[in-house]
């Protein structure tokens, strides 16, 4: 699969800056034209439109005897002056009154880029004629009640080049985060653990070539995953199959055991037959933590059903007690439970909470004493059992749940394969809940939680 042709990131990019100037060069070409146009039509003046009318009206003013027969342009304003510099009328306001009549005594006025001055003699008298540098409006309310036509014009370029710069700015980014889009689409994907998806592509080629990385690392990944996956798969089977095959024999060396323990055995053959017998039991053991292996790395296969949960208890206690007894360790027991049955599988919970005692009572001392409490609401099952050992160790409490490990403190202890809280933990996530180890404030002992979802 593959696109028809992916331009580089740098020829986006330029297209991407040509298309920025043009946009700013409509942005600014635009309100001149509008700008042209109303003055075409009659809307706004010229920039020199009112100096041109000043020079023009000032000859008039200076040989009409009658100022009021002369009409003055738009945009132009008067100051009349006898000899002495008197007022006699005028047609502007304070703050450009006070300009003009510095202009008429000394010939200069402050500096404004805006309105500037003409003085006009006539025969008894001064006019001073204002006048407006700049294109206006040729409608007296938009002079007074707007900007200038040139600040407008400033104005909307400026607006213009901010809306393009954005607008282009914006649509590129997002044609960018669309070309991305496969890419973060197959991150997600390898993040959730599927492997089993086409990569997607793109048309920019820098992104392709990350694309193309990611489909090829994709699919190592698959083969070396299912690779990995086949042999486990094949440890397991073999894990299984030895364990079963084992059994033939060990049972025969059972048997013969049990009969050469009915005849006639002198002490020394009699310690034989025992190193013999223990060494099977031994073995036991061994193909039973074998099958566990399997079971626990495989997953379990659930058998849910409803239960009554104060019969269900009752039974796990009486077995607790009998262990707890055997081993001169007290029990505390604590139950509740906001409803009469629970849906679980009896037999893995049993072997988890079985599992997680023995641990308790094997590391408790002498006449110590294991506090268990099982709370069951809202759905949940909420098992905690705690002992009066040492607890776990630092290592223990990071790394007890994984497969085979042994803590230093549990190296000395027989028959430990480091298998137990994985058992329990694996039983934990068939039944969607969770597992917590911890080592207990009061007791400084170990704390295990089991949380179910029933």
């Amino acid at each position: 699969m593959g696109i028809k042709k992916a331009s580089s990131l740098r020829k986006s990019f330029w297209r991407f800056l040509l298309m920025l100037l043009l946009g700013l060069a409509g942005a600014v070409a635009v309100p001149f034209a509008i700008m042209l146009l109303t003055v075409t039509l009659g809307y706004t003046t010229y920039a020199d439109y009112s100096t041109r009318s000043a020079e023009y009206i000032a000859p008039i003013v200076a040989a009409t005897p009658d100022l009021s027969e002369v009409e003055l342009p738009a945009g132009i304003n008067f100051l009349r002056l006898d000899k002495n510099y008197n007022i006699l009328a005028t047609t502007l306001g304070e703050a450009d009154l006070n300009r003009a009549m510095e202009y008429a005594i000394s010939g200069k006025a402050n500096n404004s880029p805006e309105k500037q001055y003409l003085l006009v003699t006539r025969e008894n008298e001064y006019v001073i004629l204002q006048y407006y540098v700049g294109s206006q409006f040729t409608n007296n309310w938009l002079n007074e009640h707007l900007p200038s036509p040139e600040k407008l014009l400033y104005i909307v370029i400026g607006i213009n080049c901010i809306a393009v710069c954005v607008i282009l700015t914006g649509r590129f980014s997002k044609k960018l985060r669309r070309q991305l889009d496969p890419l973060f689409e197959a991150t997600a994907e390898i993040s959730a653990q599927n492997l089993d998806f086409d990569v997607g592509h793109s048309k920019v080629k820098e992104f392709e070539d990350v694309l193309q990385s990611f489909s090829n690392m994709k699919d190592s990944l698959k083969e070396s995953l299912e690779q990995q996956w086949k042999l486990e798969q094949m440890q397991k089977e073999q894990i299984a199959a030895l364990a079963h095959d084992l059994k033939t024999p060990l049972t025969v060396i059972q048997g013969n055991i049990d009969l050469m323990s009915e005849t006639e055995l002198d002490d020394e053959q009699k310690a034989y037959t025992g190193y013999i017998t223990e060494s099977s039991e031994q073995m036991q053991i061994y193909i039973k933590t074998l099958i566990e292996i399997s079971r626990a790395s495989a997953g379990y296969q659930l058998h849910k059903e409803n239960v009554d949960f104060s019969l269900y208890v009752d039974n796990i206690k009486e077995q607790i007690e009998v262990l707890c007894t055997a081993k001169d360790i007290q029990l505390t027991w604590n139950t509740s439970s906001d409803c009469s049955t629970l849906e679980i599988d009896t037999m893995l919970i049993e072997r988890a909470i079985m599992n997680v005692v023995g641990n308790a009572v094997e590391y408790s001392p002498i006449n110590g004493t294991v506090y268990i409490k099982i709370q069951y609401a809202e759905k949940r099952l909420h098992i905690c059992v705690v002992d009066e050992g040492k607890g776990f160790s630092n290592e223990a409490l990071h790394h007890a749940q994984e497969q085979f490990f042994m803590d230093d403190s549990s190296r000395n202890s027989k028959m430990h394969f480091g298998m137990g809280l994985y058992i329990v933990d694996s039983i934990m996530k068939q039944h969607s809940g969770q597992l917590f180890i911890a080592n207990d404030i009061t007791t400084h002992g170990a704390k295990v939680i089991m949380n179910i979802i029933c």
